[in-house]
């Protein structure tokens, strides 16, 4: 077994699943060991440990292939002594998928207060409009009638908007069940290998 470092730096090389895609790559490949994470503002860290003819193979791909959207300006491959221990493809898919979880957690987490907001200025306006159309209907007879027949329509959005709040109680346990993700993951590897 070898050990290499693959560097690989661009303009637009974080912040778009590049980590994902080399696990998916190096999956595809047979590849055993690997690690990787974003360094400085534009490089991406790949480290590697397999037999030999394996990592070339490995390298050629990543040099060639990229992620949607990456901008790529160099694929350098070197000897790797360093210290970090590279852990079985297993382990690192679980640590990344911890750590995208723990992203998109804090993403719903303000998800409800974020729409929460946003339907109550949409509640606040809609509130306004049906008091104007209720002059509407006072003042202009014949007019007034559709003015009436509109804050009929404007009823059904406030039913509407009741769904929404049912919706988002929905989305509020939205965190208790992606904090449960790492271990079904972790068991569905665990029976996977033991079908393998």
């Amino acid at each position: 077994m070898v050990a290499v470092r693959i560097l690989i730096e661009g303009r637009r090389v974080q912040q778009i699943g590049y980590r994902i895609f080399l696990m998916e790559k190096a999956l595809q490949n047979g590849v055993e060991r690997i690690y990787a994470r974003n360094i400085d503002k534009n490089k991406v860290e790949l480290l590697v440990s397999d037999e030999e003819d394996k990592i070339n193979n490995f390298y050629e791909i990543v040099k060639k292939e990229r992620p949607e959207g990456a901008l790529v300006k160099d694929v350098k491959k070197e000897t790797y002594l360093g210290e970090i221990s590279i852990p079985n493809i297993e382990r690192y898919f679980q640590f990344l998928t911890l750590e995208q979880l723990s992203r998109g957690r804090e993403e719903v987490l303000r998800l409800p207060e974020f729409v929460g907001r946003s339907i109550e200025t949409v509640a606040s306006s809609l509130k306004g409009i049906d008091e104007k159309f209720s002059n509407v209907v006072e003042r202009f007879g014949t007019f007034g009638q559709y003015a009436k027949e509109m804050d009929e329509k404007m009823t059904g959005v406030d039913e509407k908007l009741r769904g929404i709040d049912e919706k988002l109680d929905k989305i509020a346990t939205l965190p208790e069940k992606i904090d449960a993700l790492p271990e079904k993951i972790a068991e569905a590897l665990s029976s996977n290998k033991k079908k393998l």
